[in-house]
């Protein structure tokens, strides 16, 4: 008798243990699918690059517009008339996030997509994935670029750009293409650069010379993890903003300083 109440008993715990795994299943988010704010407290790794600087007169900030969602800010790729100007928001595979984590190289891609308000139906922000490896002749970067004249969006209003990874098309630098630039649908861009290791996920925008588009971007998703853009982003650091300082001011500091030691220790022996 015992023996069989001690056996509905362990059955019992054995599907309550099953229900509460089943339920911290259904609460738990798929991993990879989460959405992630961006704001000046946690910029989640992403760092912005203007050209010309935000600083010049009529640049717009980095901060831009609300989102579709009913945010208060996405990211200004806005241009100004005159200027060729480019801008790129950049995240660097050291500083993807643990929903991210599965992402080493190119093959481990399964979705990109992201949010554009843009003044045009074509030649808006685009997302980049740049490479890096090594041969015979030593480091190599590449990147290849999705092509926003294959898919139109609706101009002056938010719309989602989503990415075919079968017949989307992006085009390169031409360094895995023997110099010329080519173009090809990221499946077939697979078979050349499939298992080299992601450097980097940009978006990027070069305006035309003379041409001004007021542009926003947010949203940005990468194999599920999305990131919702709610403030500027820091600048990218510049290396060649850098002053070099010439030598010859800490020879003559060092001359000085073993002028005075010498002064002081002959002063000292004379006391």
């Amino acid at each position: 008798m015992w023996q069989s109440i001690l056996f509905v008993r362990i059955q019992r715990r054995q599907v309550c243990l099953l229900m509460l795994a089943l339920a911290a299943l259904a609460i738990r988010p798929a991993w990879g699918q989460e959405t992630l704010v961006v704001d000046q407290s946690d910029n989640r790794g992403w760092v912005f690059l203007a050209r010309p600087d935000i600083s010049e007169p009529g640049e717009a900030p980095i901060r831009g517009i609300g989102d579709h969602a009913g945010g208060s800010a996405s990211l200004n790729f806005s241009t100004t008339l005159g200027n060729n100007s480019s801008r790129t928001a950049t995240l660097r595979q050291s500083n993807f996030p643990p929903s991210m984590s599965d992402i080493e190289t190119f093959n481990d891609l399964t979705s990109m997509s992201w949010w554009v308000n843009h003044s045009s139906t074509g030649g808006y922000p685009k997302i980049a994935i740049w490479a890096n490896w090594e041969d015979s002749g030593g480091a190599q970067r590449e990147a290849i670029y999705f092509r926003p004249e294959s898919l139109a969006i609706n101009a002056d209003q938010w719309d989602q750009v989503v990415i075919d990874l079968n017949t989307s098309e992006f085009k390169n630098n031409g360094v895995t293409t023997g110099g010329v630039k080519s173009t090809r649908t990221f499946a077939t861009w697979l078979q050349t650069i499939g298992d080299f290791r992601v450097e980097s996920i940009t978006i990027t925008y070069n305006s035309p010379p003379d041409t001004a588009y007021v542009s926003y971007v947010d949203y940005v998703e990468v194999n599920g993890t999305t990131f919702n853009f709610e403030g500027a982003i820091p600048l990218e650091p510049d290396a060649a903003t850098a002053v070099a300082l010439p030598f010859w001011p800490l020879g003559l500091a060092a001359g000085l300083m073993a002028w005075f030691g010498r002064r002081r220790l002959s002063q000292l022996r004379h006391s």
